[in-house]
């Protein structure tokens, strides 16, 4: 995998710009009484150094899936001249599960987004959490179906080169059968929604981030440990957190107080930097 390594500037040029991005995400949750909780790298970043994890390049933020389908609605009825909301509803070629807040006229893109019909600007992802069925059968079924469903969404729109040659052939191959048979993202992703609403339960005790169910690593958490919320300082403002933060980060990353290894603290492989006027 190709690292990317920024000078200092450039890093916290980076950060200035996402800060912006989420404090304006953050009024919008907050107007519209939507509930959204730092993720991930992001999670760990706020609880391990109050703000970005130092070399890190992105932010991620989580809803529960009733949250994050009341966002999309509120947010797409609502443009506005600084945003876009990514997502299916809003390109038809979107080939993510989950949306990106993504500032206008400017850009941030790994190579591969120059097969796309639309720029990505730098921006926040947010992610969803979906019910996962109690029957250990049904969830057998359900995490498999979900992984494949993100891996013929990627194939139905890009093709990456950077693979070994097996896996690349087969991508392209996928590539181009699934646009002969006309399943396109749009396509793809109704279909997805609607096997998971097929599971959705207020009562189940799990819920699962349907991007990352790979068979090795499937993000599977405790529904409660997403039901309240506390405010933790990220750089010069306050964000969500789950309250069993904890148990969440310890979950993920095991000892996620220890710093890693320095040739283990890279960046995403962008390729295209444009901050545009900010």
């Amino acid at each position: 995998m190709k690292l990317k390594k920024y000078d200092d500037e450039t890093l916290k040029h980076i950060h200035d710009v996402e800060l912006m991005i989420l404090k304006d995400l953050i009024s919008f949750c907050d107007e519209n009484n939507l509930t959204y909780f730092m993720y991930a790298g992001s999670l760990l970043g706020t609880i391990r150094h109050e703000g970005f994890i130092p070399w890190d390049d992105d932010l991620d933020v989580v809803m529960l899936r009733d949250e994050f389908e009341k966002f999309k609605k509120l947010y797409l009825a609502s443009p506005n001249q600084k945003y876009e909301l990514l997502a299916n509803e809003s390109e038809k070629d979107y080939f993510y599960l989950f949306a990106k807040l993504s500032l206008k006229n400017t850009r941030f893109e790994e190579n591969w987004a120059s097969q796309l019909d639309f720029d990505i600007g730098f921006n926040i992802d947010i992610f969803v959490l979906d019910d996962l069925a109690e029957n250990k059968y049904k969830r057998f079924y359900q995490l498999k179906k979900a992984y494949l469903y993100n891996r013929l969404l990627i194939m139905s729109k890009i093709r990456l080169d950077d693979l070994p040659f097996i896996s690349k052939l087969i991508t392209h191959s996928m590539y181009h059968i699934l646009n002969i048979l006309k399943l396109n993202p749009s396509k793809l992703t109704k279909k997805c929604l609607n096997f998971l609403k097929k599971y959705s339960d207020s009562n189940s005790k799990n819920v699962f981030d349907i991007s990352a169910t790979a068979k090795e690593y499937p993000l599977i958490y405790d529904k409660d440990d997403f039901k309240e919320v506390i405010q933790v300082k990220f750089e010069d403002t306050y964000v969500n957190v789950p309250k069993n933060y904890d148990k969440i980060l310890t979950e993920l990353y095991g000892d996620y107080k220890q710093l890693p290894p320095e040739e283990d603290r890279y960046n995403h492989p962008i390729d295209i930097i444009d901050f545009g006027k900010y």
